[in-house]
Order: C-alpha cells, then sequence, then structure tokens
C-alpha cells in the first residue's frame, strides 16, 4: 500500500496525438481538481487496485480504502488469518500514530485477523 503524487486534473495539452479532436487548455491555470492516488498491489498475484482521493491522504483514508478492498474481495482471502500490510512509515501511517493504529487494530479485530503492531 502506498501513496502516490497529487495529480492535477484538468483539459491540458502535453502535446500528444488525439483521434479525436480534442479542446485543451495550454497551461495548467485552470484545474479541475487535483487527486492523490493510493495503490494496493499484491505481488504474488499480480493484481492492483487505485483508489484517489481529492482530500488528503490520512489515516482514516488508509483504512477505509483497505475495508472497501478487503470487503470486495472477501470471498477471495476467506482463508487468510494473518494480513501482512508492506507500507512507508509515512506520517498519515506511523506506528506512532495512534489514530492509524487504533484504526487498523479494529480493522483486525472486525475480520478476525491476528494483528501486532511492528515498528
Amino acid at each position: 500500500m502506498d501513496a502516490k503524487a497529487r495529480i492535477n486534473i484538468g483539459s491540458f495539452d502535453r502535446g500528444g496525438r488525439n483521434r479525436v479532436p480534442t479542446e485543451t487548455d495550454d497551461h495548467d491555470f485552470h484545474l479541475k481538481t487535483t487527486v492523490a492516488p493510493y495503490v494496493i498491489f499484491l505481488p504474488e498475484l499480480d493484481d492492483l487496485f487505485l483508489y484517489f482521493t481529492e482530500s488528503k491522504v490520512t489515516s482514516d483514508f488508509i483504512v477505509d480504502i483497505l475495508t472497501d478492498f478487503w470487503k470486495s474481495e472477501e470471498e477471495r482471502f476467506s482463508q487468510i488469518k494473518t494480513l501482512v500490510i508492506n507500507q512507508d512509515n509515512g506520517g498519515e501511517n506511523s506506528s506512532r500514530r495512534t489514530q492509524f493504529m487504533k484504526r487498523i487494530v479494529d480493522f483486525a479485530q472486525e475480520y478476525k485477523l491476528q494483528h501486532f503492531a511492528g515498528g
């Protein structure tokens, strides 16, 4: 799991080619919005799940998308009792971040997963 750099969303021209005539802005002055992508990657299964937020990536956002992912893939992983999450120790998901630790422990308890706090 990892967040990536924010992306500007708008009708911008980067000099690419398009089969359909498209009107674009030549500068980033008129943003529609910016989004932060957050990725869940399952390397052994070669699966990638993308989530986006217009707001800041927070502890709650991370656990909310993990919960959404787990609910949507619950049948696939019904035999899993231990979940290993590899992510950086950023500000929003630091092991010293009490909101993140509370939410992730609550998640593990709700889905009957073994949990421990690593550092």
